[in-house]
């Protein structure tokens, strides 16, 4: 594992490195784009960077509507009096939890003919308690995390890359997914048990008594960066200098959001407590994921970004037995979710 990679790398950029505001010159005028998780924490802040440099359309893609349109006026109210026209803030359903409310999202989406110049894929959960979504019946980080977040960015891609081929006139459009630096520290104990057992790894992960709190939330990230990692293995040459962007973010840990809202009691205490200790503020954090979504250009394609600049994978894939799971891992993911998408049709235009 390389240093950056380790606890100490971890604690070395928590506080000694500030990712950058976007420069001042910075103009989304007339440019389009999608955040999901946008009513509080990091997507909020994240879209209130961007309407500040001047995005023209936002979609705040949110579980709790009514939160939405709280944090759309939230938003509005914002922006200072002397912007030149407000932007069209709309508020777009989307659960994460439900494979039929991605679905409809993406629908939605393609019968707007909204021309996206960037979709940036926030929303996550770290739960301190084994819960399922009741949709699908998997454990909800897993569903969360990696499983549906998947579906969208697999639905995303071939729409956006018809967009990049029709308007060629515009920077290529990009979907940036945000993971975390605690991919590299997951133990993810449930491959080996996959194996040993002969069972099912999505079955394994479902099953309470391997669930670890602890451990959890880092292998739903490791599990969306070896899909990530594979996805760009398996986009056409074309695709990959022509078609849609694609670039996984890491903000950093930082206080003020929701994602660990499950931890109660002590633990809540303590955990909150820790994270004003070294997190960094929601609205630094934030300037990773506009980064990511409107500045790092084509040099990101494929890439993995943290303080606003190339950083290196957890290196899990790096051995042979870890290509061997991260193969294993694109083959249950598109198992999983060919009961709800033509699986080989979006292959086939990627």
């Amino acid at each position: 594992m390389s240093f950056y990679n380790t606890y100490l790398g971890f604690l070395y950029r928590q506080f000694l490195v500030y990712p950058p505001k976007a420069p001042s010159t910075t103009s989304l005028h007339g440019k389009a784009g999608l955040v999901t998780g946008s009513n509080t924490g990091l997507g909020y802040q994240a879209s209130a960077q961007l309407l500040a440099l001047g995005l023209s359309h936002l979609i705040l893609a949110v579980r709790n509507t009514s939160k939405g349109e709280a944090a759309r006026e939230s938003l509005l109210a914002s922006l200072p009096a002397s912007a030149r026209s407000p932007p069209l803030i709309e508020v777009w359903e989307l659960d994460l939890g439900s494979y039929a409310s991605v679905t409809a999202f993406v629908d939605r989406l393609q019968k707007s003919d909204i021309q996206i110049d960037f979709a940036l894929l926030n929303a996550g959960v770290a739960n301190f308690q084994y819960t399922v979504s009741k949709s699908t019946s998997h454990e909800t980080s897993i569903q969360v995390n990696w499983l549906s977040t998947a579906l969208l960015t697999l639905q995303l891609l071939p729409i956006l890359d018809r967009q990049a081929a029709e308007h060629l006139d515009r920077p290529r459009p990009v979907i940036s997914i945000v993971g975390s630096e605690t991919a590299a520290w997951a133990q993810f104990k449930e491959a080996h048990i996959s194996s040993k057992e002969n069972n099912p790894l999505l079955d394994v992960l479902d099953d309470p008594k391997h669930f670890d709190m602890g451990d959890r939330y880092y292998t739903s990230k490791l599990l969306n960066q070896l899909f990530f990692l594979e996805l760009f293995k398996h986009r056409s040459a074309s695709k990959r200098s022509t078609g849609a962007i694609l670039n996984l973010v890491n903000p950093g840990f930082c206080y003020g959001s929701e994602l660990h809202r499950t931890a109660e009691g002590v633990l809540g205490k303590v955990l909150g407590g820790v994270k004003r200790m070294i997190g960094r503020s929601t609205s630094m954090g934030a300037r990773t994921l506009v980064h990511s979504a409107v500045l790092a250009g084509d040099s990101s394609n494929g890439r993995y970004l943290s303080d606003c600049k190339p950083a290196p994978f957890a290196g899990y894939g790096d051995s042979d037995a870890g290509r061997i799971v991260q193969g294993r891992v694109w083959d249950l993911t598109l198992a999983e979710l060919g009961s709800v998408m033509d699986v080989e049709q979006v292959l086939s235009e990627i």
